[in-house]
């Protein structure tokens, strides 16, 4: 008898996922903001200036401001990234893909870390420690990896 292929659950022989790009159907709260400057799917981002705006992480002490993550959605690839004044995404609870600035493995709290211009998450160091935010399963430099965030 063939197997009924009309139903399968979400995760199963799903293609690995994207930095911003939600990581499961769990309950989450996704709320939006308009880009105060450009913003890349997967950045951290925290209040913007602006009463309903949001900007991207600049510097590793700005981890206890983060709200929470810019999530995925299609845009125009020629730009790259979500505009200013443009409308974005932000998970601020559930799990998400991020890239990893570091090795990291399930239950480490996650930090902000900045390498060549570049926001990264890493295993928190101390100071800069994302609140709410824990690493979901493990990986290295440069791999795309679960968050949890519960803000």
């Amino acid at each position: 008898m063939a197997q009924n292929k009309l139903f399968t659950w979400y995760g199963n022989e799903d293609r690995p996922g994207i930095a911003g790009m939600k990581a499961d159907t769990t309950v989450d709260v996704v709320d939006s903001y308009a880009a105060e400057s450009p913003i890349m799917p997967g950045d951290a981002v925290l209040r913007g200036t602006e009463e309903g705006t949001v900007k991207s992480v600049t510097a590793a002490t700005d981890g206890p401001e983060v709200i929470g993550i810019a999530l995925h959605k299609h845009y125009d690839p020629e730009i790259g990234c979500y505009p200013a004044g443009t409308a974005v995404d932000v998970m601020t609870s559930g799990d998400v893909y991020v890239t990893a600035g570091g090795d990291v493995q399930p239950g480490d709290k996650a930090d902000i870390a900045i390498d060549d211009g570049t926001v990264a998450f890493t295993k928190s160091g101390g100071t800069n420690t994302l609140p709410g935010i824990t690493f979901l399963n493990s990986g290295a430099k440069g791999d795309v990896v679960r968050i949890r965030i519960r803000l």
